[in-house]
């Protein structure tokens, strides 16, 4: 038994492509203490080593992105304020997509089921993710 609780175990290759829940219910059978954390592809993370700890990266959009209301532009036309076709691609693809219709817009990508303000930004367009995109690793 390992001092996180679990066995040995440190990383994960079989998550790879599984949903988030998926991935944290194996991770938690063989390290039920885990700390894990979930963050897109491409996250700046600190160098610091901790063995409770499990990042899993997340890459592939799994609901359509939209924007906090709909947004009037200078010519009273109504913007586009969602992204349908984007479910299923990476988060790079997707943004770029959607930075081609609205170029200014603030992209937040976060786990889907995340707790998110309620507050309206015409600007921000958040993208929901759900599939495991690395192996995950203690550390």
């Amino acid at each position: 038994m390992g001092a996180t609780g679990g066995n040995n175990k440190t990383s994960w290759p079989e998550v790879v492509g599984m949903s988030i829940n998926e991935a944290i219910e194996i991770i938690l059978k063989d390290m039920p203490n885990a700390h894990i954390e979930i963050l897109p592809v491409g996250s700046i993370v600190t160098q610091d080593i901790r063995l409770d700890r499990v990042r899993i990266f997340v890459d592939i959009v799994a609901q359509t992105p939209t924007m906090s209301s709909i947004v009037m532009d200078v010519t009273s036309s109504e913007k586009k304020t969602s992204w349908p076709e984007v479910v299923g691609m990476s988060i790079k693809e997707a943004t770029e997509i959607i930075l081609k219709d609205m170029p200014n817009a603030y992209i937040q990508v976060l786990p889907i089921g995340s707790p998110v303000t309620l507050d309206i930004r015409p600007d921000r367009v958040r993208i929901f993710v759900d599939t495991v995109a690395k192996t995950p690793i203690v550390g």
